[in-house]
């Protein structure tokens, strides 16, 4: 179809339609052209994004761990009564002897209901579910449930002496105040984090259930925790964290609600447990008063050093951290570690070469695999018989067809890159060179016993001479890879410290040639060199919308002028015959 109809009616004998593709198949490839630089040019960019984030994640997770202390300057702890006390040691821990002496364990604040409790006067039954109402009443009368006058639902009660009641549905049956110790709103004189719990009757009635309750105090903002064991029919209250200073506080309600709550952990039985061993006797509430439990501090002896306020069983002392397990000794009357009386744990502190030899293994391992994806990138040349496909040979092919015409075309799109090349450059520099600053005679990874191998750069590793190195300077490893100069200089910065600076200063170079997503908005060469291709592309397709349609009306009027043509031949012929 032309612009002026349909053709070929006149009898000319001409092809319009092949005609003007002809005439546009010049036009067509310089369009195909600039599409295929547009597509070859955003592989590059989808390249150059690939290896921004190879050299992101390595940076930003493999690369860290050669930078800390803690793995390049091991240490081991090891103790001589693990049961006792378990031991491990960080850099800065000294190659020494320790001695410790457990007195006393940290423990958390706990109340325990006593199996033997009078918890067991509720019904028998399903007691996942038991509920709180006849731990706290004799029954609720079935014969009136719930009736309702101007006030609202009353129910009807019958409590354990007999007497009877009738309660509003709404009001409250019984409330508490928990605390964990912390610091928080006023209560009775103290500043501590308080959250009060409340249970009406009607809930009550609905079943409210240990568990329930369990749930109510996990729940508060509090670090205070409930459980309940329907095997044993024991309720347990305690403080999630260890130490004097966390506590289990709990205040009953005044007047009924009070009354009643404290009626309930009475028949709970709950008793004060610390270090493993309960109290003599239940605890006694009282509606109105506060009944608290807090936990106990460790108490040790380090070195000749007495600490007595350890929230905790671990603490950290010098490089070292203890775990204390078990005590070791007993406690003279001023709550101190009584030496006397007990035994001694010896902690001797080494340096753990095995462990800072892997970690060199590993490095040489990373560094030689990135190394060689980079140079893989590199050295991989483009295949000139490969383009980029065209709609029209797309068309004409199959999807496996296309998919791997791509792969080979797709090569080589970072062949001798500029970027790319610097990057590898700079790396072997910042492995190979001097750490400036050291006073030692290991300021090289060629000290160590690490060397090059190949033009390519790749690491091997001396184990031996590593071993080496570090029985005549313990401090070596760290110094090479880990060393951070004070005044953050090139030169006096350890290697996995330098590469850190190789890849952060790539990744910058990157991303201002081929942007940091495979979007095309944000500033950088590829992305302003594709939207310019966009331009020409669109402008070009106009051209070519437009040189088509002056063929199609070159061709109409040759049509149109043979048609004229033939009529006139027609009508001379006609005049002879």
């Amino acid at each position: 179809m032309g612009v002026n109809g349909i053709y070929g009616l006149s009898g000319s004998g001409l092809d319009i339609e092949s005609m003007v593709k002809v005439g546009m198949m010049g036009k067509q490839s310089q369009y195909d052209k600039m599409q295929q630089k547009y597509t070859q040019n955003e592989w590059k960019k989808t390249e150059y994004l690939s290896t921004y984030g190879t050299i992101q994640t390595f940076n930003n997770s493999t690369l860290s761990q050669y930078k800390m202390s803690n793995t390049m300057n091991a240490r081991s702890a090891d103790s001589s009564n693990e049961s006792a006390v378990k031991t491990s040691a960080n850099a800065t821990a000294a190659n020494m002897t320790h001695y410790v002496e457990v007195g006393r364990l940290a423990s958390a604040a706990y109340l325990i209901g006593n199996a033997e409790g009078g918890i067991k006067s509720h019904n028998a039954g399903d007691k996942t579910s038991i509920n709180l109402q006849d731990a706290l009443f004799k029954s609720l009368e079935e014969s009136s449930n719930t009736y309702t006058d101007t006030d609202g639902s009353y129910l009807k009660y019958t409590y354990a002496d007999g007497s009877t009641a009738d309660v509003k549905a709404t009001d409250v049956a019984f409330s508490f105040s928990l605390s964990d110790g912390t610091k928080g709103e006023e209560i009775q004189g103290t500043n501590e984090n308080v959250v009060t719990i409340s249970v009406t009757y009607q809930q009550l009635a609905d079943g409210y259930s240990f568990n329930d309750l369990a749930s109510a105090i996990n729940g508060a903002n509090t670090n205070v925790r409930a459980s309940y064991d329907s095997v044993q029919d024991q309720f347990t209250i305690y403080n999630k964290e260890s130490g004097a200073d966390n506590e289990v506080s709990l205040t009953m309600a005044t007047g009924t609600a009070g009354t009643n709550a404290a009626n309930f952990f009475d028949k709970l039985a709950l008793k004060s447990s610390a270090n493993g061993e309960l109290s003599a006797t239940a605890l006694d509430f009282t509606a109105g008063d506060m009944i608290t439990q807090a936990g106990e501090n460790a108490i040790a002896k380090i070195d000749g050093v007495d600490y007595t306020n350890l929230s905790s069983n671990k603490t950290t002392v010098n490089g070292v951290i203890y775990e204390f397990k078990d005590t070791t000794s007993g406690l003279t009357s001023d709550g101190k570690v009584d030496s006397a009386n007990g035994t001694k744990v010896t902690v001797s502190v080494t340096q753990d070469a095995d462990a800072i030899v892997d970690k060199v293994k590993s490095f040489v391992e990373d560094y030689n695999k990135l190394l060689a994806d980079l140079y893989k990138k590199y050295d991989e040349k483009p295949n000139s018989n490969y383009k980029p496909l065209t709609e029209s040979q797309k068309n004409a092919m199959t999807e496996e067809q296309v998919t791997k015409w791509e792969e080979k075309a797709k090569a080589g799109m970072l062949y001798h890159d500029k970027e790319l090349g610097d990057l590898i450059t700079k790396m072997r520099s910042a492995v190979s060179e001097k750490v400036e600053g050291i006073s030692s005679k290991y300021d090289t990874i060629f000290a160590l016993g690490i060397s090059t191998t190949g033009v390519k750069g790749q690491l091997t590793l001396d184990e031996d001479k590593l071993r080496s190195a570090l029985a005549e300077d313990p401090d070596a490893v760290y110094n090479v890879f880990a060393k951070l100069d004070k005044d953050d200089n090139y030169s006096g910065n350890g290697i996995a410290q330098r590469l850190g600076d190789v890849f952060t200063s790539s990744m910058k170079r990157i991303k201002s040639v081929s942007g940091s997503d495979t979007g095309i908005s944000e500033d950088s060469d590829l992305n302003n060199l594709l939207r310019e291709l966009q331009t020409k592309m669109s402008n070009f397709k106009k051209l070519m919308s437009s040189f088509e349609e002056q063929l199609y009306k070159k061709y109409d009027a040759m049509e149109s002028s043979l048609s004229l043509l033939g009529t006139q031949l027609n009508y001379v012929t006609s005049s002879f015959s």
